[in-house]
């Protein structure tokens, strides 16, 4: 295994290790306090982040293992979080890629509109679709909520993962 292999199994490690403590933060453990019955949606902000420093192939990696233990506690998702995930940050690596440049700020709009995105297809899809009353109330009332409660904590995690992918990048003038 050449050294550059191992620092990128080290920092995949890492990325999963982040990925599977903010999924116990997030649906297992009550760290959050609770504003209006509303918990923020971590995974997003760290797939996204991850696939906007890795790649469209690492991202859609990331955006699968953080959707899918995010379906192992969700009862009507039925995989959509795993492939909502993995969709939306393979589609986030190719426009850091072709379009934009990777800073804080391109994170925040990207994270924004993912977050929104899913917010809104879930809604549709799992609560209009299945003819639950007051589809409209319940989006404005907690899952708007819940996007921006998430939001707060993008930086964290821009600062976060940056940091992991600086501390086992390969350096070439090393070796």
């Amino acid at each position: 295994m050449t050294v550059q292999t191992k620092i990128k199994t080290k920092r995949y490690l890492t990325y999963a290790l982040i990925i599977f403590l903010a999924h116990i933060v997030q649906n297992v453990l009550c760290v959050f306090p609770e504003i209006a019955s509303v918990r923020p949606i971590l995974l997003i902000s760290v797939a996204v982040c991850i696939s906007m420093f890795e790649g469209e192939l690492v991202g859609a990696a990331a955006g699968l293992l953080a959707g899918a233990l995010w379906d192992t506690v969700t009862v009507a998702a039925d995989g959509y979080n795993a492939f909502y995930l993995m969709v939306a940050c393979a589609v986030c690596g190719v426009m850091l890629r072709i379009f934009m440049r990777n800073n804080i700020v391109t994170y925040v709009i990207m994270n924004s509109g993912i977050t929104l995105i899913y917010v809104i297809t879930y809604v549709l899809f799992f609560i209009s679709a299945r003819g639950i009353d007051d589809a409209g109330a319940i989006f404005f009332r907690y899952y708007i909520p819940m996007g921006i409660y998430s939001l707060i904590f993008t930086p964290l995690w821009y600062i976060l993962i940056r940091s992991i992918y600086r501390k086992f990048s390969f350096d070439y003038t090393e070796y």
